[in-house]
């Protein structure tokens, strides 16, 4: 019996691995799938391949609108897949693979793996071919054993979208999963999963969650920060919530005319969420170990555990759309994985 190739679409989202030179050698958009299999023909040889073209824009400037509409094409095309790659920009890659992660949902049926380089397909030396290798050997295995995660493969590792960072601007091993298991390694063996990565549930239905709320004012805390700011950032009626990224373990200024301790009281009083992350690379946070940590969290805010910071800005716009609005609710929702995002519940 002949084998059937698995079918698999392409689908371009900006960024420079999927450009091709014109006929004056200029970069632009490849537009069909031919362009791309005349540079990395061996990609045919592996499946039954479709390429579509659904945004040609630098990653920086993608934002929760294109989100959504990545999301709605994944669920129009899904059931006619077994599997889909993404290429994207590498600059926000982390944030549309976690957002995407979400508004599937672990009710998706397939794969879908983002991909991307940090050097064209024609330039000299560049990992884009071997990217968009490893990413269909990582995909076709995927299939194989119904892995159904949204998934970031750079360089030869296969990471979880929904916990994984870019760490370098020019390492060919641009990306990494600090708080997390690698999903899987590709190397010369093949491609093998490791036991956590999420297999198809049947019973689970596939109920897309796309949209993601505007008007969150995220930070990097450091010192001297003028709390002032804050306060009329709060006052504008534009802010509806506020992401500290914390100097450590969630500890925020809380000493003379820089605390911050009330500006998130008034905030809370404002009905105005506050998150607390950590801005380090595998880090948690654990306001309850120093007194600054107690002190935000006892005026309101809300720890975000060990979700990246990339995470804790997609999810809490995520779960502000769905409604979740109250301190309790988002605790709650913020300390709960729903694509593995998290270490909780």
């Amino acid at each position: 019996m002949p084998n059937i190739k698995k079918k698999i679409i392409i689908l371009g989202f900006g960024g420079t691995i999927a450009m091709v030179p014109d006929t004056n050698g200029i970069l632009k958009p490849a537009k069909s799938i031919d362009e791309i299999l005349s540079i990395v023909p061996t990609l045919r040889e592996q499946a039954d391949i479709r390429f579509e073209q659904i945004e040609n824009l630098d990653s920086t400037n993608i934002n929760p609108t294109h989100w959504k509409k990545l999301i709605l094409k994944i669920s129009e095309v899904c059931d006619q897949y077994d599997g889909i790659i993404i290429t994207h920009g590498t600059d926000t890659m982390a944030y549309t693979a976690s957002a995407v992660s979400l508004g599937l949902g672990r009710g998706l049926k397939i794969p879908i793996i983002f991909t991307g380089s940090q050097l064209p397909l024609v330039s000299f030396g560049t990992d884009a071919r071997f990217n968009l290798e490893n990413s269909m050997k990582a995909l076709l295995r995927a299939i194989e054993g119904s892995i159904n995660e949204v998934m970031i493969v750079f360089s030869d590792r296969v990471l979880r979208a929904s916990r994984a960072i870019k760490t370098s601007e020019s390492k060919f091993a641009a990306f990494d999963s600090p708080a997390y298991p690698d999903l899987a390694y590709v190397n010369a063996v093949g491609v093998s999963f490791n036991p956590n990565a999420f297999t198809v549930e049947k019973e689970s239905q596939f109920l897309i969650k796309p949209d993601f709320q505007k008007g969150i004012f995220a930070i990097d805390l450091v010192p001297g920060l003028d709390p002032k700011l804050f306060l009329e950032f709060l006052k504008s009626g534009s802010c509806t919530g506020v992401l500290l990224k914390s100097l450590g373990a969630g500890n925020v200024p809380s000493f003379g005319e820089y605390s911050l301790i009330p500006v998130i009281e008034e905030a809370t009083k404002m009905n105005i969420p506050v998150l607390i992350s950590t801005k380090f690379v595998g880090g948690n946070t654990h306001p309850e170990i120093y007194e600054p940590g107690k002190l935000a969290v006892n005026a309101g805010a809300i720890p975000t555990g060990d979700l990246t910071d990339v995470m804790a800005q997609v999810k809490f716009m995520w779960a502000l759309a769905l409604g979740h609005k109250s301190h309790a609710e988002l605790r709650e929702v913020i300390n709960t994985s729903f694509v593995g995002e998290i270490t909780g519940k």
